[in-house]
């Protein structure tokens, strides 16, 4: 018998009791049905039965024994504690009949109707209270929550979320989100959770949303423990019609070639003055050496930039693969629709003046759309910036030069302005990026089709994407898992804080907001997500340059101890722990470093720039089996700088002593130069040699190194001789915050039964 066979029956059973709800016109179950469903499910509730008289509720609190709580039963107050029909600690047979009388006295004064009966059941006594929820996200679907429960829920919000169906894995990972996880062991004398039976609680729930969907919220709320098994005290399970989550079908991805990798390109809207964008985005064309045929389109004819200027598409001499469009909104739909006619297979629309102004921008919008899916042509925009190539000298972007260097992390962006900063970053930081694609207002092909189609690309090993908002969550959150497995996904999150901002209730619906949804469909993808533009950088370099950590282990190689404290107090924000040394690494750093060096990890190079001991303190420490990743704080910046400091009392000798080429002679450009002002460091030859030898040592260990410059360098990336190579960051945090996110997808690859590649 299969699976979905076997649960057939409490899926059955259990909708005739919401039927039965639904048909009375509830908008929910009341207590004792909700209790009846959470049984046919397996989940344990307490003992007991709704009594219709006094003599009723005293034969139940006799057979469940005392002492017992006693609950008005009605489906038309769902929070009954407010309303003040729950009464606990009732003793005996006498307090049971009092009970009775003032429950049906407080029903009728809050005028909630008659009740329909007095639930009785057996009073649990356990002190750890749980909550295990589900609400229907309009994005995501189903998604279940557990956390602390009772009066604490509402109170400290110590509660974590993930996206229903749940596996047994999914399920026993959410127990493990709560700050609070320590009460689910051993604690004051009471034996550890029965963690099993929890999980089967939260799988349970997620099991009644999967089967049922007019059910829109659950809450167990408190789940208490009874020695070390949960008890669902309270039930609340509220119905409505079925929520259809917000969809969007895949795109057509068969096209994009042509939009990555054109042959030739022309660009309608061209024009000879380089302040327009089709100005610019010929002018970057050109500049960026793309090797295939560039044709400009514009009415006026004549040439631009030595290259003649075409009247229409239909006047092009061949099919051009892509064609980027600048004209205005309004002339946007003959273009696309000329261009499908002519066989174009991918068009930009970097033209404004469409859904983001509006309804009627919208219809404009959705014409355009038809008439790129009418002739079978990808259409990425409008409203967007273009889209760069760099391993095919594809650099088609308006407004500014940007030209950065090809690399193995492509960026899809939703802003067009926040792109451009981005690339300009990676361009001055030396970093590259293979392929820039700017979905503008996505009206054929969104960001989610993008990361899709790029998971598959060769050219793409790391796929990093700026996000404020997406229209199919359910679909995210398959194609980052899929593609996660196969290479890293970083998404820079924007729009985040407009969401959590109704999380004052006790119940999961109030506090499931979109931010703690979209945080739990990034853990249960590999997902790595940011919400600092300088870390999306970092972890793009170090993803594309690094190899990623086999665990957490971290060693820190500093020049001084004041950035070694900082150090390690972050290594313990960010879950990562500081490596133990093993006696053959002290031993081997005893015969480098001074006799007062802090003979532990941190390891304090107190100051020592002698010639081969930072180089053989990193070769000793990275070697460590007890090291997963390396992190070394200024070295860099210190090595050359008894050199520079040589210079800079030279020159300053020449100020007043005179020199005949003129170099000394003004002293306040030399002030200027000390002061930094208009130069850029330069390394030392010593520096350079030990950068590239950190990218050797990776290669060799499969260890990520990660150095920090002492003073600030523009340039982050240094190429190595092998297949890494050296990343340089301004600031010890940013370093160890980069590694743990490396270190968490690492733990996540290794959860999926996958290994770290190398």
């Amino acid at each position: 018998m299969t699976e979905s066979r076997q649960e057939a029956p409490s899926a059955a059973l259990g909708r005739r009791l919401i039927d039965a709800a639904l048909r009375s016109g509830a908008d929910s179950l009341d207590e004792a049905a909700a209790k009846q469903l959470f049984s046919l499910y397996g989940v344990p509730v307490t003992p007991g039965a709704v009594a219709a008289t006094v003599e009723d509720a005293v034969r139940e609190a006799s057979r469940v024994g005392f002492p017992v709580v006693m609950k008005g039963a009605t489906g038309r107050v769902q929070h009954k504690t407010e309303a003040g029909l729950v009464l606990l600690g009732v003793a005996d047979e006498e307090a049971v009949r009092h009970a009775f009388r003032a429950l049906t006295e407080r029903a009728a004064a809050a005028g909630v109707g008659p009740l329909d009966g007095v639930l009785v059941e057996r009073m649990i006594t356990g002190k750890r209270e749980f909550v295990v929820g589900m609400t229907r996200d309009l994005l995501f679907g189903p998604v279940i929550m557990f956390g602390l429960g009772g009066i604490l829920t509402e109170a400290l919000h110590d509660v974590a979320f993930a996206v229903a169906p749940l596996e047994e894995a999914d399920a026993a990972e959410l127990l493990d989100q709560i700050k609070g996880k320590v009460l689910l062991d051993a604690f004051r004398g009471a034996p550890a959770v029965d963690r099993h039976q929890l999980v089967k609680v939260i799988q349970a729930v997620s099991q009644m949303a999967a089967d049922h969907p007019e059910i829109r919220e659950i809450d167990i709320n408190p789940l208490l423990i009874d020695g070390s098994q949960p008890v669902a005290v309270d039930a609340l399970v509220s119905l409505g019609p079925p929520v259809t989550p917000s969809t969007r079908a895949p795109a057509d991805e068969s096209e994009l070639h042509a939009l990555v990798a054109p042959r030739s390109v022309a660009v309608v809207g061209a024009s000879a003055d380089s302040s327009k964008w089709g100005g610019m985005v010929v002018a970057n064309l050109l500049l960026g050496g793309f090797d295939g045929p560039v044709y400009p389109v514009n009415p006026k004819g004549g040439t631009i930039l030595g290259l003649p200027v075409f009247p229409t598409v239909a006047d092009l001499p061949e099919v051009p693969d892509l064609v980027l469009v600048t004209v205005p909104a309004s002339l946007v739909e003959q273009v696309v629709d000329e261009c499908g006619r002519k066989g174009v297979s991918a068009v930009v629309v970097v033209s404004a003046g469409f859904s983001e102004l509006g309804a009627e921008g919208r219809a404009l919008e959705d014409r355009v759309v038809e008439a790129a899916a009418r002739h079978g042509m990808a259409l990425v925009g409008p409203n967007c910036m273009g889209v760069i190539s760099a391993h095919h000298r594809l650099y088609a972007t308006g407004f500014m030069v940007l030209r950065p260097d090809p690399g193995g992390a492509s960026f899809v962006s939703q802003s067009g302005n926040l792109g451009t900063q981005l690339l300009a970053a990676a361009e001055r930081r030396k970093g590259g990026i293979g392929k820039f694609i700017g979905v503008g207002n996505e009206a054929m092909i969104d960001a989610v089709d993008f990361i899709h189609y790029l998971g598959s690309d060769p050219e793409t090993s790391v796929i990093v994407a700026y996000m404020e908002g997406f229209d199919d969550g359910r679909r995210l959150l398959e194609v980052t898992r899929a593609t996660s497995l196969k290479k890293p996904v970083v998404v820079l999150r924007g729009g985040m804080s407009a969401y959590g901002q109704k999380a004052a209730a006790s119940h999961t619906g109030a506090m499931a907001s979109s931010a703690a949804v979209f945080g739990a469909a990034a853990r249960q993808s590999g997902m790595i997500v940011t919400t600092d533009p300088d870390e999306f950088m970092d972890l793009t370099f170090a993803l594309s340059y690094l190899p990623l950590p086999r665990g957490k282990r971290v060693a820190v190689l500093t020049m001084g101890g004041g950035w070694g404290v900082l150090v390690a107090d972050e290594v313990a924000r960010s879950g990562l722990e500081l490596a133990e040394l093993g006696p053959d690494v002290v031993e081997a750093l005893n015969g480098v470093l001074p006799a007062f060096w802090s003979h532990g990890n941190p390891v304090d190079l107190v100051a020592t720039v002698t010639a081969g001991v930072p180089e053989a303190a990193l070769e000793a420490v990275v070697a460590s089996p007890d090291v997963d990743a390396v992190i070394v704080l200024g070295v860099v910046g210190s090595l050359g700088e008894s050199r520079h400091a040589s210079e800079e009392i030279e020159r300053l000798k020449m100020a007043h002593t005179g020199d005949p080429s003129g170099r000394g002679t003004n002293a306040d450009a030399l002030a200027r130069e000390a002061d930094g002002v208009g130069v850029e460091p330069e390394l030392s030859e010593r520096e350079v040699a030990f950068l590239e030898r950190s990218s050797v040592l990776m290669q060799e260990h499969c260890k990520p190194i990660v150095s920090v410059a002492i003073k600030p360098l523009d340039k982050s990336v240094f190429s190595g001789a092998g297949r890494f190579s050296a990343l340089v960051l301004p600031s010890p945090l940013r370093a160890v915050r980069v590694v743990g996110k490396m270190a968490d997808y690492s733990g996540y690859l290794k959860k999926k039964g996958r290994e770290a590649p190398c």
